[in-house]
């Protein structure tokens, strides 16, 4: 299995509602029975509509249905580099063969591969060999472009293939998602809170989760009750943090913020000269999120930090990726980060890596 699954994206936590119940009942099919309803399934939504939430729940319940299963989940990228490497060796047969005898085969964000004519085929090729094996393979795909033509093609190949979409939950379906989010943590939401978030975040659930963590966040670190002024305040940090993205200090310190309410420090102790774990850990997390979500220099990024020189924060980079890579714990805090803090830049620029 290429990708990590996410121990949050699971099936009893993902929310049902109208915007989501087919695409939902698809992925529930496929997980319980692979191959024996729809097979290939095609999963289309928006970005932050639940696509890859149901990508690692289908993978997650059908290994823990079967232990004996083999359940290939894999990213766009990730196939784009198995295939690169198989190629390399001169055995991409071989490469598909061996994906085509898992019970069950996802590949998520198929759209990244129509950009690539030798990928598409080996894909094609892939669907061929596991459908008609009667192995599953599902995909998913964004619709900002009115979705994958690979991936549509692919399912109208097949008599048994099904397409479902993920559309923008309504506010009473918001308004679900975010009391079945607080109390999955053990927290109960006011009314007068959830509807506020709910009317403020109408794009996507990934946006309504980052606002629900920052007011988590504030509450924490301000030792504060879960009321409309603070949950307000969390609306608010989304646009105070795209209006401050233009200078870098000021955008750093948002993630200094939240990156210090996760660890339970103060922003001044990132910043500080303090050797502590506690604060060190945090410290170069904190660096790495500067660097991937904000493109920082590593110039940039020492100033933000107490003016670091740039080998130390070098070495902090990898030091974090590190941490995440040996500690699921990090790794899930990092993640959750990531996704109350949105990259306001594509990409890091070249002078930052």
């Amino acid at each position: 299995m290429a990708a990590t699954l996410n121990p949050r994206y699971t099936f009893p936590q993902f929310v049902v509602g109208r915007s989501n119940e087919g695409a939902y009942a698809a992925a529930s099919a496929a997980a319980v029975a692979p191959g024996t309803l729809y097979n290939p399934i095609l999963l289309v939504g928006g970005t932050g509509l639940g696509k890859t939430h149901l990508a690692h729940a289908v993978t997650a319940e059908a290994a823990l249905r079967d232990p004996l299963r083999v359940a290939e989940l894999l990213t766009a990228d990730d196939f784009l580099h198995r295939l690169s490497t198989a190629l390399g060796r001169g055995t991409p047969e071989l490469m598909l063969d061996e994906l085509a005898r898992a019970s069950l085969i996802v590949v998520d964000d198929v759209h990244v591969l129509d950009r690539h004519a030798t990928a598409q085929e080996a894909l094609l090729s892939l669907a061929s060999r596991a459908v008609s094996a009667g192995r599953q393979l599902m995909l998913t795909s964004d619709d900002a472009a009115g979705s994958s033509a690979l991936a549509q093609r692919i399912v109208r190949r097949f008599r048994s293939g099904h397409s479902a979409t993920l559309g923008i939950p309504d506010w009473a379906h918001r308004v679900a998602i975010l009391h079945a989010k607080a109390a999955m943590l053990g927290v109960e939401l006011p009314p007068s809170v959830a509807h506020h978030l709910a009317s403020q975040c109408e794009e996507s659930v990934r946006e309504l989760e980052g606002s629900l963590t920052r007011l988590l966040a504030i509450a924490a670190l301000e030792r504060s009750p879960l009321t409309l002024v603070l949950a307000r305040r969390a609306v608010a940090m989304r646009t105070e943090r795209s209006e401050s993205a233009t200078h870098p200090l000021r955008a750093a310190q948002v993630v200094q913020d939240a990156v210090a309410a996760e660890w339970g420090v103060s922003p001044d102790e990132l910043v500080g000269a303090g050797r502590s774990r506690r604060v060190v850990e945090p410290r170069r997390i904190g660096m790495l999120l500067c660097h991937e979500l904000l493109a920082l220099s590593l110039r940039e990024i020492g100033a933000a930090f107490g003016d670091r020189d740039s080998s130390t924060v070098l070495s902090a980079l990898a030091r974090a990726r590190a941490d995440m890579a040996e500690s699921g714990a990090v790794a899930e805090r990092v993640a959750r980060l990531r996704q109350m803090l949105p990259a306001t830049h594509a990409a890091p620029s070249a002078h930052a890596r």
